[in-house]
């Protein structure tokens, strides 16, 4: 079974041999586990058993590799098996490898491979599994905001998880607002939190660009956030408005910087007197 499990489509072979109930096949590749999911073909084995094989094999799987699935999310081979495992089974399998990683996000999100495992956790485990990872996220959060794969992981956390489970996690992210908005990957962290915040956390966000509104609108990256504040927080909109309104640079100076000319198109869609305001102003002129 073991040399058949690492030849070229054993992921196949194993599939049916586990469809027909053969349970000594799934015996012997669950004893060989650990061998088998650092193995190229070997863990395609493994795979075909999370996806062909009970709970209880899927549960006895995890309790093979207790305390291995660290050195298994950043193995080439077998973070593809932990992966898979993330996809399709449920919080009660995925609960015991979780709380293995809890306190390695960072390191998973910087490694090569692990980045893929913890990235699958974020995007497919329920709120009991993501709550593991939210005080070392909270903790990380101003560098892995930063970080190309960090700052999805960031967003699928605070959609996935309610809100009173992430108020730490989004406290962190405001502190750290202003440089953020202005960052490639931080900027998509703080338009998350607009949508997905409370509306102390979007007032918080819109207080912020209406204090550097000019410098946000003269940034590629920045200008997105002040657009999503009329978006996401059109309570707030008004504020904005306003703050354009007594820009230094006056409202057609903000329109000619780089990237204001799309805020002040996004302010022109907002209803209400304001906008009749700032219709006047850019009409006036400087």
């Amino acid at each position: 079974v073991v040399e058949q499990a690492t030849q070229p489509g054993s992921g196949r072979w194993i599939q049916r041999a586990v469809a027909g109930g053969d349970a000594e096949v799934v015996g012997v590749v669950l004893r060989e586990a650990s061998q088998l999911a650092r193995h190229k073909h070997g863990k395609d084995a493994l795979i075909a058993v999370l996806e062909r094989a009970s709970k209880d094999h899927q549960r006895a799987l995890v309790d093979v590799l207790r305390g291995e699935w660290l050195e298994l999310s950043v193995d080439v081979h077998a973070c593809r098996m932990v992966q898979r495992l993330m996809e399709i089974c449920d919080d009660e399998i995925r609960l015991p490898v979780v709380a293995e990683l809890r306190t390695h996000l960072e390191y998973l999100v910087n490694h090569k491979y692990g980045n893929h495992v913890a990235h699958r956790i974020s995007e497919h485990c329920g709120p009991a599994a993501l709550g593991l990872l939210l005080p070392e996220a909270a903790m990380a959060a101003r560098d892995l905001a930063r970080h190309a794969y960090g700052c999805r992981v960031l967003q699928h956390l605070i959609e996935r998880c309610p809100a009173s489970l992430t108020a730490d996690l989004i406290a962190t992210i405001l502190e750290d607002q202003p440089a953020l908005a202005c960052h490639p990957f931080g900027n998509y962290v703080v338009q998350c939190v607009l949508k997905q915040g409370g509306v102390e956390h979007r007032w918080g966000v819109a207080r912020a660009v209406c204090e550097h509104l000019e410098e946000y609108c003269d940034n590629k990256f920045a200008s997105n956030v002040v657009e999503a504040v009329v978006r996401w927080c059109p309570e707030a909109a008004d504020l904005v408005i306003d703050a354009a309104m007594r820009s230094s640079t006056s409202l057609v100076g903000l329109s000619s910087l780089r990237y204001g000319n799309f805020v002040v198109q996004r302010l022109l869609e907002v209803r209400g007197k304001h906008r009749t305001d700032l219709v006047e102003a850019l009409v006036s002129g400087p």
